[in-house]
């Protein structure tokens, strides 16, 4: 079988667009379980709305002026604008503006804390003699990357000069699509052939330094350059996300209902149709249209009802088409079936971890099985066990 082709590049989707005002926003809350606020009270742009007890998660702010009425451990809900007084009684008393934070002359270890304030992770910059500017598109149908580079390149070097404190590298190159004229100060930019999966991390990294390792290279995307430039650029928490739909860029705010986004796009979903959040190979499928835009979201697909025959619960068929296309070298088929018998041990014995969760085994695979959905799962579930072993020896200890 021939491996597909799928290009990274989709051409001019004009300027990047304001996203719309929505009435209610719901922030998602993922593992941000340190909840700063109550129902009833008031926020303004900024306000930490929960915090993340990692401290390489960024936390959590409102995006908008107003006031919370509903939080779960799945979202904090905010009805954007001013309440109006209830006749007799005092007004509530307003949330205090939040103040802009410098960035300038910062240790490095007190700069980290002062991202992950402002919603900022900084587990994606580490320290490496290597820095690598991933400047090619997410996957096939998502312009982000094409856009930020060509339109907002101010705010991109705002991040990359805030990027270099945090990783102090020696050495610091920009992916490209081949062709492109692209270019940020301080880099140097490399082509790379414009087909999808090349925009993964791992496989950036050998197009560019030849190495199959990510030892001594840290990259980053210039999605995370931008949320990093934005903060430099204010001084106030990153409440907001670039993402391309229906051929369009948006700038949206965090916690924006995906049904505003698809309606400012001029997109109506039909029934059967699936709405991802991302792209049409390493998205997510959402199963309700008021749920709020995330953090790093970078796109939104609608993928028409008839577009792919539907997945299935059928048995592998051993076919080994998925094998073929992987680009981690490893055996989807097997790994998937371990996993989908829980047998874990053996999921690790071949190399679950490896994956790059590109997404081509499902694409190609004859059975219609969910070979990816089951690899994240297989990797979730190992990561829990991890953490939990870990925690029962502290506690021995």
């Amino acid at each position: 079988m021939t491996k597909p082709t799928f290009s990274l590049l989709t051409g001019d989707s004009g300027p990047v667009q304001a996203g719309p005002e929505s009435g209610v926003v719901r922030i998602p809350l993922r593992g941000h379980s340190t909840k700063t606020i109550k129902k009833k009270e008031a926020v303004n742009p900024g306000t930490l709305v929960a915090g993340h007890p990692g401290p390489s998660v960024g936390d959590a702010h409102s995006p908008v002026r107003g006031v919370v009425t509903d939080i779960n451990d799945f979202e904090i809900v905010i009805t954007a604008g001013t309440p109006r007084p209830t006749p007799g009684r005092p007004a509530e008393p307003g949330a205090p503006d939040v103040e802009p934070v410098s960035l300038d002359g910062l240790s490095r270890d007190d700069l980290k804390k002062a991202l992950k304030g402002l919603g900022v992770s900084p587990s994606a910059f580490l320290k490496a003699p290597t820095l690598i500017v991933n400047g090619l598109n997410p996957e096939p149908g998502t312009g982000v990357a094409e856009v930020l580079l060509a339109q907002c390149k101010a705010t991109l070097e705002k991040g990359l000069s805030v990027a270099q404190r945090l990783v102090e590298p020696a050495t610091v190159l920009l992916a490209v699509p081949a062709g492109s004229s692209a270019t940020l100060a301080a880099c140097t930019a490399k082509p790379v052939a414009p087909v999808y999966p090349n925009s993964l991390d791992p496989l950036v990294v050998k197009a560019l330094t030849g190495k199959e390792s990510m030892g001594g290279v840290t990259v980053v995307s210039v999605m995370d350059l931008y949320g990093l430039g934005r903060v430099a650029e204010t001084g106030l928490p990153l409440t907001e996300t670039v993402l391309t739909v229906g051929g369009k860029a948006l700038v949206v705010k965090v916690g924006t209902p995906l049904a505003d986004v698809l309606e400012l796009a001029g997109i109506a979903p039909a029934p059967g149709d699936r709405v991802v959040a991302g792209g049409p190979l390493r998205g997510q499928a959402v199963a309700a249209l008021d749920r709020g835009v995330a953090k790093g979201d970078y796109a939104l697909t609608v993928v028409p009802e008839a577009a792919f025959p539907p997945v299935t619960d059928k048995a592998c068929i051993n076919c080994g088409e998925c094998a073929l296309v992987c680009p981690s070298r490893i055996l989807p088929g097997f790994v998937s079936r371990f996993v989908e018998f829980k047998m874990f041990d053996k999921a690790k014995d071949y190399h679950i971890e490896a994956c790059m969760e590109c997404g081509l085994c499902g694409y190609v695979c004859t059975a219609r099985r969910p070979l990816l959905q089951f690899i994240r799962l297989g990797k979730q579930t190992l990561e829990l066990q991890a953490s939990a072993l870990t925690a029962c020896r502290l506690q021995g200890e």
